[in-house]
């Protein structure tokens, strides 16, 4: 007896029934590198204007990392060529710009995203496509966790600042204000294992968290945010913040003095080169993103236009889950200035 269910099953069965005597077609060819082009074409994943409220500073760092690159080439040498594709809405188009620079502009390699969120589409287009990888500026290590071969991070991830905060708060009772984005959320699910917070409140922006009860108080939330919630902080609790207060957005919006992890030794040549060259003023961000650029560089030189050499070379510069060995960061106060 033929059922409803068996009659549907075999109804949207016949296009494919029907192609069983068509001839085998070839499958399309795969990607084309970039060996016969006259240069070596790097990706960012992000936005191509250095006044960019979230991603500007970290273009500004490729973007001068590949002019001083460029700068230096010997005679005979292809030039490296940046390839910029973005989404301010990145999870509804975040992965086909991703795919467009690796499909369409043939890169050799990626720099991106810009912060965590956006790292993780990028991992999950280089997992697909086999390209390499280097996150500047994310300091969430769960993207190192998916045992990608592809992607290599450069700052200092989330348990070694999570561990500057524990030791900076010593066992007292504090409050923590963590913010619903991607970064702050996993930077508080870290520091929250290490030392136990008296009181946690959760809260997404522009909302504002209830007033602290306890301090110490540990903020942590993106640069727009950041700084109004220390401003609503009482004058005598003391206050930690997360890796966003070095933002250039954060400076002269931030009323009272804060402490917070190092990211970088600041580089106050690089800095005023990178203001006199764009017109914007850097930070630590930028200076992540040209510190890491230059290295992916360097690989790119010693392995030629290949994606799995220049995947090699990275990967022995860095620790073997991917991040750049890091062995500690410290607190430091954040002025107001």
């Amino acid at each position: 007896m033929i059922t409803r269910r068996h009659f549907l099953a075999v109804q949207a069965a016949v296009p494919y029934l029907d192609r069983r005597g068509v001839p085998a077609e070839p499958a399309p060819l795969p990607p084309k590198g970039a060996e016969d082009l006259p240069y070596l074409p790097v990706g960012l994943f992000g936005p191509d204007d250095p006044g960019h409220a979230a991603g500007g500073t970290v273009y500004m760092g490729v973007a001068l990392a590949v002019e001083h690159a460029n700068a230096r080439l010997g005679k005979g040498d292809k030039p490296y060529r940046l390839f910029c594709r973005w989404s301010d809405d990145p999870w509804r188009a975040g992965a086909s710009a991703v795919a467009r620079l690796a499909l369409e502009d043939r890169i050799v390699a990626l720099v991106g995203g810009i912060d965590s969120a956006t790292t993780h589409l990028a991992e999950q287009v280089a997992a697909k496509m086999l390209f390499p990888v280097v996150d500047p500026v994310s300091t969430d290590e769960t993207a190192n966790a998916a045992f990608v071969p592809w992607i290599f991070s450069w700052a200092p991830g989330d348990s070694l600042l999570a561990r500057a905060l524990a030791e900076g708060l010593r066992r007292r009772p504090y409050t923590l204000l963590a913010a619903t984005d991607h970064g702050s959320r996993q930077l508080a699910r870290v520091l929250s294992r290490m030392a136990q917070p008296a009181e946690r409140h959760d809260f997404q922006p522009p909302n504002r968290p209830p007033e602290p009860s306890h301090s110490p108080v540990v903020v942590l939330a993106p640069p727009a945010t950041l700084c109004d919630v220390v401003s609503l902080i009482p004058e005598s609790a003391e206050v930690y913040c997360g890796p966003s207060v070095w933002s250039r957005a954060c400076r002269g919006r931030l009323r009272r003095p804060v402490l917070a992890p190092t990211l970088a030794a600041p580089d106050a040549t690089l800095l005023r080169q990178a203001e006199a060259r764009f017109q914007c003023p850097g930070d630590v961000f930028f200076q992540l993103a040209y510190e890491s650029t230059a290295l992916l560089l360097e690989c790119i030189q010693a392995a030629g236009p290949n994606r799995p050499a220049v995947r090699e070379r990275l990967a022995s510069r860095f620790a073997p889950n991917g991040r750049r060995p890091i062995s500690s960061v410290f607190l430091q106060e954040v002025s107001p200035s």
